[in-house]
């Protein structure tokens, strides 16, 4: 397992998990682009003999990395890859000063558990946030 930044190079492959993830509501590939083009985004990616199985993509601002999307192809769920990518974005947001911040649907139970043992705290929330409208969870690593 080695994690590694990413660019605009595997787009295709970021799309394909996302879409298996998230399908619906998952990023379109241009809304992909446009993050991995613009240098305010950092994505980074967990390979296994060079394939991507896992990434996590965030907004860096001034004092804040905010993760947006995050995800893991299916047969590789449950083995820790999130995790690691979680753990790999708060040494990164340490050592640059800056808070880790996410949100989450209040309905996605798993990911909130994951969030919360990995030592992130809920600080606020958006009703009817989403197009299905569930409520967003916001979410700061302290």
């Amino acid at each position: 397992m080695q994690i590694k930044k990413i660019d605009i190079n595997l787009i295709d492959e970021i799309f394909l998990i996302s879409f298996e993830q998230f399908q619906k509501e998952s990023w379109t590939k241009q809304q992909f682009a446009e993050c991995l083009n613009d240098s305010n985004y950092v994505c980074f990616g967990i390979f296994e003999n060079d394939k991507l199985i896992s990434y996590v993509l965030a907004l860096e601002s001034l004092d804040d990395v905010n993760i947006l999307s995050i995800a893991t192809k299916e047969k590789y769920k449950n083995k820790g890859f999130a995790s690691a990518l979680l753990e790999h974005l708060k040494k990164y947001s340490k050592l640059n000063n800056k808070t880790l911040s996410l949100e989450v649907k209040s309905k996605n139970h798993v990911a909130i558990n994951l969030y919360t043992k990995l030592g992130f705290k809920i600080v606020s929330s958006r009703l009817n946030y989403y197009k299905d409208k569930d409520t967003a969870i916001i979410m700061f690593y302290m």
